[in-house]
């Protein structure tokens, strides 16, 4: 099959889950949870490479030591599959938030793409349409809510590997949602994560994960391993047409 390949090369944690306190946070957190997002990686048929997002652990550590842990592990990361920042073609950011964003100073050589609303907040970040192909088979999704310059990527992708020792190709809509679904304890909920202090919108963010659970089979959420959008609180509940 001649479509995008789609891998975690990274998987984010997650510091608050719904029904969760401060005590429960702070606890995560105390334990080493660091809170970055998931980094995703599509091979594209092109042969371009498209990071999406750059995950930063422990947001709220600006230290240089910390920025230097962040690029360390991302590195290994990429050297895990062969690959070096000035190999990646394509850094699509879903939003701004540090979690997501902070290590996008290594991809220098890249282009780095996001909606057209988050042009303003990133120098040198290039806007692109809802709707838009990025490369064949990897087209932007408008997903406001989390915040409102927020957007996703639904792949038409193939899952590739040798999970248990045996070869599998899967064919799959993939969405990788970034904070538009950003776990499946939220997803499943069926509620809103809204503790960001620039949260847009709850009735935009239940239309975003309605319209992403009834164009994809898997979500890749923001944050926390992937999972099928079979069964959700969020697929009977109406989205955009």
């Amino acid at each position: 099959m001649n479509l995008p390949r789609v891998k975690i090369l990274k998987l984010g944690t997650l510091l608050a889950e719904p029904g969760s306190d401060d005590r429960y946070v702070t606890l995560r957190a105390l334990l080493g949870v660091g809170g970055g997002s998931t980094v995703t990686l599509i091979e594209c048929v092109d042969d371009r490479l498209i990071l999406v997002d750059t995950g930063f652990d422990r947001e709220w550590d600006l230290s240089e030591e910390n920025v230097k842990r962040n690029a360390r592990c991302l590195r290994t990361a990429l050297e895990g599959e062969g690959l070096r920042p000035n190999d990646v073609d394509i850094v699509f950011l879903t939003h701004h938030h540090l979690d997501h964003a902070g290590n996008l100073h290594m991809f220098t050589s890249a282009l780095w793409l996001g909606s057209r609303p988050l042009e303003g907040r990133i120098r040198g970040l290039m806007g692109v349409r809802d709707g838009e192909e990025i490369c064949p088979g990897v087209k932007v999704i408008y997903t406001p809510g989390h915040v409102a310059s927020h957007a996703s990527l639904l792949v038409d992708a193939v899952l590739r590997g040798r999970p248990w020792g045996v070869n599998t190709l899967t064919r799959a809509k993939v969405a990788v949602a970034g904070d538009a679904v950003i776990s499946e304890s939220w997803f499943r909920s069926g509620k809103v994560y809204s503790l960001n202090r620039d949260f847009y919108s709850a009735e935009e963010a239940r239309r975003s994960a309605s319209l992403l659970a009834r164009l994809a089979e898997v979500v890749i959420p923001g944050h926390g391993i992937p999972f099928t959008t079979e069964g959700s609180a969020f697929d009977r509940r109406a989205g955009p047409g």
